[in-house]
């Protein structure tokens, strides 16, 4: 008889058998281990037993695949890869000032887990790009390429945060500074976008019983944003009782409009935006109530969200 799976074997499992996991466990798997409320050393001893090799992920048979599917399905797999090849580049790259600026040894040692899992994304990423996309092997080259692809919202999220960043690298023992890049690097980025592509991503390709070597890698980058994103709701509940509320709102505030909509193109939104829209709302309003974020304030935010994006181009010239 056979043993049924469970968020605790997927914990377990290793990348030969995270296809196997059933889409339940793994689509609620992020939100059980956010409901134990983790800090950064029971962070670090689930890294210790959760380790994978990005270069070991099986893309040989997905190609073909992949070649296989209809051509909007492909698209759409192509756009939401070439979101993570930009997006865990730029973890990696933008990682180190909070890592330097956290607030004492526990958070640094569990921090440097991340900056290892945010070089491991970045090359299963290229590798994905590719072996799958069929890119040239040159992430340099590759990088210029997608982020001229990337929608008018996402590049001004990523600018908003290299901003932050730079603010904390010029003064890196300002725990507000600290506070607001952790707000949009763990909350915004990796708790509402990454997951929330993530998910999709599995579950599309789930759906039609393709590319599972694909789905391994994003299975396991997935469990590793769990841990990310536990850690980032420890540290800005940390960061709330020392009295950074205005800190964390305003990032908020500034991020969360253009994180909801972000697969905007041009003036309108299509369906797909909208609908992308709304699960993105209720991943930001999840993540606000983890927080323990008064409801006037989670409310408030989510009335802000709302509005509609204006893209930089589409602005009225000034006379």
């Amino acid at each position: 008889m056979s043993s049924r799976w469970s968020t605790l074997l997927m914990d377990s499992a290793d990348l030969t058998r995270l296809p196997e996991v059933p889409l339940g466990e793994v689509a609620n798997h992020a939100e059980s281990i956010f409901d134990q409320r983790l800090g950064p050393m029971a962070l670090y001893r689930r890294w210790e037993t959760q380790q994978w090799e990005a270069e070991s992920v099986p893309l040989a048979a997905d190609r073909e695949e992949f070649e296989a599917l209809p051509p909007m399905i492909r698209d759409k797999i192509r756009e939401l890869v070439n979101t993570f090849v930009v997006g865990e580049y730029t973890g990696l790259d933008l990682l180190g000032p909070i890592l330097g600026g956290c607030p004492d040894e526990q958070n640094l040692i569990y921090l440097g887990t991340q900056v290892a899992d945010e070089s491991r994304h970045t090359v299963l990423l290229a590798k994905i790009a590719v072996d799958l996309l069929g890119m040239e092997p040159d992430l340099r080259s590759m990088l210029p390429l997608i982020w001229a692809e990337m929608t008018a919202a996402h590049r001004e999220l990523s600018v908003v945060e290299a901003d932050l960043i730079r603010e904390l690298a010029d003064k890196p023992s300002d725990y507000s500074r600290w506070v607001r890049a952790v707000t949009h690097f763990h909350l915004i980025t990796e708790g509402v976008l990454a997951l929330n592509a993530q998910r999709n991503l599995i579950k599309g390709l789930r759906h039609r019983q393709v590319l599972p070597g694909l789905q391994a890698g994003f299975i396991a980058m997935a469990r590793d944003e769990s841990r990310h994103v536990s850690y980032g709701m420890h540290a800005l509940r940390q960061g709330l009782r020392e009295g950074c509320h205005d800190e964390v709102m305003d990032v908020l505030e500034h991020c969360a409009p253009l994180a909801v909509h972000i697969e905007q193109r041009g003036t309108r939104e299509t369906p797909h935006a909208r609908r992308t829209a709304r699960e993105l709302t209720r991943e930001l309003e999840r993540r606000l109530v983890q927080l323990d974020l008064p409801r006037t304030s989670i409310d408030h935010v989510l009335t802000v969200a709302a509005r509609p994006f204006t893209p930089p181009s589409a602005e009225p010239a000034d006379g």
